[in-house]
Parts: C-alpha cells; sequence; structure tokens
C-alpha cells in the first residue's frame, strides 16, 4: 500500500439519495485516510499494525466503512513494513510536534 495512504472512495451517482449515502462515506472514508496518516507519521517505527476497529472507533465511524475505505485485503487491519525517508517525508504534512 503507498505511503501516505489514500481512501478507496465510492462513485456519487446520479440519483440524490445514492449522493448523500456516498458523500457521507467519502467523508467518512477521508477523515479514516487522514487519522492513519496521522498515526504512520507519528509512530517512528519501520513497521507498524493498525486494527480497523480503533480506527472507526477514534474517528466515530463504523468498522465497515473504515475497512471499507483503506484495507488492501486485509480484514482486522492493515499492516505497513519497511516505511522509507521518502515515505516519512511524503507523511510530513501529517506529523504533530512532540510535546
Amino acid at each position: 500500500m503507498l505511503i501516505p495512504v489514500e481512501p478507496k472512495l465510492r462513485y456519487m451517482g446520479a440519483s440524490p439519495k445514492l449522493q448523500g449515502e456516498n458523500r457521507d462515506y467519502n467523508e467518512v472514508a477521508h477523515r479514516a485516510a487522514y487519522h492513519l496518516n496521522t498515526l504512520i507519521a507519528n509512530n517512528e517505527s519501520d513497521t507498524q499494525q493498525y486494527m480497523f476497529a480503533n480506527i472507526a472507533r477514534d474517528i466515530g465511524a463504523s468498522t465497515d466503512d473504515v475497512r471499507s475505505a483503506l484495507s488492501n485485503g486485509g480484514y482486522n487491519g492493515i499492516t505497513f513494513t519497511n516505511i522509507s525517508a521518502e515515505e516519512r517525508k511524503a507523511l510530513a504534512p501529517y506529523g504533530r510536534e512532540k510535546r
């Protein structure tokens, strides 16, 4: 999976009902990706694992929506290995100052 993580969005569609549902889902997908990128950026480990249920809890969303937005095949979570200096640089906008 590429870093920074990009959410998997849904096509808005033509019907107003579908547009509303997908707009809500896409908003959750963006929040989930932003939160995950922030977690990765602020963890110095080269190997990191995150559970979809924990991300969902953190952002107040359903685990199914978070899984759908972020999963690249894993059911319970996602693992990143060998995070490169280039990827760290790309995550810079998500980093926070250490307290």
